[in-house]
This record gives structure tokens, sequence and C-alpha cells, in this order.
């Protein structure tokens, strides 16, 4: 007998220790932590290529992956929130255009549940404690199949958006943008427009953006206008399509305060004509979006000059200076 089998025979509660934490360690490696997969990489990859050669019922093939993601295919990541930019910013191997104002990372989130990796950032600028905007921006660094960004080309197609436009297509794009009431309660974003509610409601990064606005002190107002633009072109690397959505949601409350004109039921498209001031708003935002959105063309293109002041363009009606 030897000096483990007897040490194993003799020490139970060492016993029970080495089968711990073998058991943990190989549960670790099936099923790592999200934090761990971000910070080791190599670690992430070895858990997944094990979980692949296991059998389909571990969730190592393709079709048990789209119905249950793995976790490591999720990334939420935190940015110091002191930092602040003007301009424009580097985005999914694109630019970013930010409307006026000195804007502040919140979260960014990296989904490559389908294979195709799509980029989500959050933005936020503020007046005296108040949110006067708030950016979701997302795009792809990979081609999607076209049917993966029906939700995106719908937004532009609701009866409840106070503005639907689109560009001429060419066959290789797509482009829309629109703007829309967002009503703010509990500190969730309410919307008619079904197809972007599903983007207001992602449970990977609108709530910890929100609990992240909070905790920092910012307030949000009742009422948010969305001035949404959607671009879906071909990919020109093969099959799929690539896309870049803009979503910047504007407050028309005054500066330094959260009371918004006019009452709830005026921030509609139905209802706005028995308010001037809602009114007002909705068309300076209708008006200046449509005048941005040759800025946010040349963003998808990687036109814009880096380190640039911001164009006279970027001032949104909800920038108080």
């Amino acid at each position: 007998m030897t000096a483990f089998t007897r040490l194993w025979h003799r020490a139970p509660l060492w016993r029970t220790a080495l089968i711990t934490a073998g058991v943990c360690g190989t549960l670790s490696i099936l099923f790592p932590a999200p934090w761990l997969s971000a910070r080791l990489p190599g670690y992430g990859a070895l858990s997944s290529k094990v979980r692949h050669m296991l059998p389909s019922a571990m969730g190592g093939t393709e079709a048990s992956d789209a119905l249950h993601p793995d976790e490591d295919q999720r990334t939420v990541s935190i940015p110091p929130m002191d930092a602040q930019f003007e301009g424009s910013v580097a985005f999914a191997g694109r630019q970013l255009p930010l409307p006026a104002g000195k804007w502040h990372p919140i979260v960014n989130f990296q989904d490559d549940v389908a294979h195709g990796e799509v980029l989500t950032t959050l933005y936020v600028r503020s007046a005296q404690g108040i949110v006067t905007g708030l950016i979701i921006a997302q795009a792809t660094t990979q081609s999607l199949p076209v049917a993966a960004v029906r939700m995106i080309q719908d937004e532009c197609h609701s009866s409840f958006n106070f503005m639907n436009e689109a560009a001429p297509q060419d066959g290789n794009r797509n482009e829309c943008w629109m703007t829309t009431p967002i009503r703010v309660v509990n500190n969730l974003f309410l919307t008619s427009n079904e197809a972007l509610q599903a983007l207001l409601s992602d449970q990977m990064y609108i709530p910890p953006a929100v609990q992240r606005l909070t905790m920092m002190g910012f307030d949000l107002p009742p009422i948010l206008v969305d001035a949404g633009w959607n671009l879906v072109e071909k990919s020109k690397s093969g099959a799929g399509v690539d896309f870049m959505s803009v979503h910047m949601l504007l407050s028309p409350a005054e500066a330094g305060g959260r009371r918004v004109p006019g009452s709830p039921e005026n921030w509609s498209r139905a209802g706005m004509a028995d308010s001037g001031a809602v009114t007002d708003f909705v068309q300076r935002t209708n008006s200046w979006l449509r005048g941005w959105v040759p800025t946010l063309e040349h963003g998808f293109d990687s036109k814009l000059t880096p380190n640039a002041a911001p164009p006279a363009e970027a001032m949104d009606p909800a920038f108080h200076g």
C-alpha cells in the first residue's frame, strides 16, 4: 500500500477536500465565470474547446450554442466614468460621432452569441446632474445573417414614431432614421415602438447602465425623445450584412431640471398637436437629426477627422452649453 492510498483511507477530511477541489476545478473549466474569461482569454478559449468536445447534451454542438449561449460569449465592461469625449470616438472599426458636449462612457457590451460579433456602447451627457442625452450605439465587426437585423430595420416603420424617414435604397445599403417618444418610469424606458422597446429592455446592458447612472447621482427626466439612425449594408467580404445603429435619447427638460413641457399625453404622435412646446421640441429634433445623418454616415465609412472639434450640426436641441 502506497503512502497516497494509506492517506486516502485514513484522512477522510483530506479526501473530501481533494474530491471537492477536483469537482470545482472541472466545473470552473466547463462553466467559467465571465470575469475570469474576460481577464484570461486563453482560459475562456480552453473552456469553449472542452465544451465543444463533449456530447450535445452538455451543450457542445452549434445548435445547442444557439439555444443556450455560453457565458464566455458575452462580456460586460465598466469603463471609468470620469473619462469624457467630444467630437467622435473609435467604435467597432468605425467612428461614432458624438453630439455637442462632453460624453461619459457608461457600459460596453460584447455579444458573440450568434457567431457574429456585435458591440454595444452607452454614453451619457448631463447638466447639473440631470441627464440631457444618452447614446446607445451598436455595430458589427463580423457579418450577420439578414434575418438577425430585421428588428433593427423595423424600428423605422412604427406608426408611433414622431418621424419615419429613409434614404433611397441602392441594393447595397438600407438606411433609415426616426424620432420616438420614450417615457421613463421607475428607471425603465417605455415606448410603443415594439422593435425599439426590445432594445431598451435588453437585460444585458440596460439595467447595469441605469444602475450606474443612479449610483453616480445622475437623474433621468420623465420623458426622452429618441433620435435614432440605422444603417445596414451588404458585407463586402462575403455573405451577410453589417450594421451600425445609433440611438440618441435627448431630454426636452430645461437645463438643471427634470420638468418637461406639456403633459405625458402630449408626448405622442397624436397628442403633440395639443402642446406648442412639445411640437416645437419634436420639430427641432426632427430637423437636427436630418442634418446629423451625413455625419453619422461619415462615421460609418470612417471618414471623420480624428480629434476634430464638433461641427455646427452637433448642436442638438437638448444641449444647454
